[in-house]
């Protein structure tokens, strides 16, 4: 048989059972193509598949996140597979922009997720609260949930993309952008992150903490409120089953203007000897079908909307996260976001730690977004 390479980050045990599942599914219905995984955890998977890319070695596929797709293909650029999948017509709009480059299809989406407000129901009641409707009720509930060993509020804010992820909600709500760091829009937002580690509401550890750590976090108590991805919903209710609940929107700014982040991963094909099999691989995987069956057991909703619409019927919770989608806005898909993503993780570790002025913090950001921009990486 031929032999291809698929390279993974995804570390939820649902993540790597749906995967498992379809390459299973297609070694099984035909002789002629094999099909393995190897799994890089997420804090390595970027650099090893840009040192493949730089030695000659890549996987015949790689499953990157959206965000980093213009990134990798300016290195190495992934096969066009434009004409190559049927249906593509049937993908959001929003999905296919992650993967587009100059009208080409160069990706093909796997699936998607968005930013949302996960919320202890036990502890809300404890204490009488009730789920913040803004960020300014946001900042006083957590206050007051920060009693009894557990901390009110988290937010992913490690050196990682799943850390922005979290943070442009905030930040776009705000009025702020990644270009006026050092506005007074921009501001309120590190702000917000500063006023709560300085109340005790949110834990400096935070900027340690994925978000999986958060989620272990939540399930055990210690969290009473967390933005995370609506596909740990899955992973929640594994870790523990009887745990009392509520995914909801994020909090609005005062003007009610709600804001949440598209996220999701992208199929990169490797051109080479193999292409040509990785794209039968793809084409297993895009079957309208088949993905009505595989992501209505999967923690993400489909890329396609003729699946979409239908998904998750029998199931009210993740049925609501559609709902939440569709306020969800794209991160910028260009070569330079890894590096305004580490500009962005820098500054909110600086806002969270609290060692420097406001001024300095996001004086210095602004001029290395500036230098960025300018093409000086």
């Amino acid at each position: 048989k031929e032999e291809i390479t698929l390279w993974y980050y995804g570390s939820q045990r649902y993540d790597k059972k749906e995967l498992a599942n379809l390459v299973n599914g297609f070694n099984r219905i035909q002789d002629e193509i094999e099909v393995s995984t190897q799994y890089v955890p997420d804090e390595d998977f970027k650099k090893r598949l840009a040192l493949s890319m730089a030695d000659g070695n890549m996987p015949d596929l790689a499953l990157v996140d959206s965000s980093d797709f213009h990134y990798l293909h300016a290195m190495e650029p992934f096969s066009d597979l434009t004409g190559e999948i049927e249906g593509l017509e049937e993908y959001l709009p929003e999905v296919k922009e992650a993967c587009s480059v100059d009208g080409r299809m160069m990706g093909l989406p796997y699936g998607m997720n968005c930013t949302v407000l996960y919320y202890n129901k036990k502890i809300m009641d404890a204490h009488g609260a009730k789920v913040p409707e803004t960020w300014r009720e946001l900042y006083d509930t957590a206050v007051k949930l920060s009693a009894d060993g557990h901390c009110g509020f988290a937010l992913p804010a490690v050196q990682s993309e799943e850390s922005v992820y979290s943070f442009l909600p905030l930040l776009w709500s705000m009025g702020g952008d990644v270009d006026s760091l050092d506005s007074s829009e921009s501001r309120q937002a590190f702000q917000l992150l500063r006023r709560l580690t300085e109340s005790g509401a949110m834990s400096r550890q935070t900027i340690s903490l994925t978000e999986g750590d958060l989620l272990q976090q939540f399930v055990e108590g210690n969290i009473a409120m967390m933005v995370n991805s609506t596909t740990m919903i899955d992973s929640i209710r594994d870790a523990s089953p009887y745990l009392k609940y509520g995914v909801t929107t994020l909090p609005a700014a005062d003007d009610g203007t709600r804001i949440s982040v598209l996220g999701g991963e992208v199929f990169g094909v490797t051109k080479g000897a193999h292409q040509d099999a990785a794209v039968k691989f793809l084409r297993y995987v895009s079957d309208k079908d088949r993905m009505v069956s595989y992501m209505e057991r999967s923690a993400y909703m489909a890329p396609r909307q003729d699946v979409l619409e239908n998904q998750y019927a029998e199931d009210p919770l993740k049925r609501s996260m559609i709902e939440i989608v569709k306020s969800a806005r794209t991160r910028e898909f260009s070569v330079e976001w890894p590096y305004i993503s580490r500009v962005l993780t820098d500054a909110m570790g600086e806002a969270i730690i609290g060692e420097k002025t406001e001024d300095e913090i996001l004086g210095e950001a602004a001029e290395r977004m500036a230098e960025i921009r300018r093409g000086h990486l």
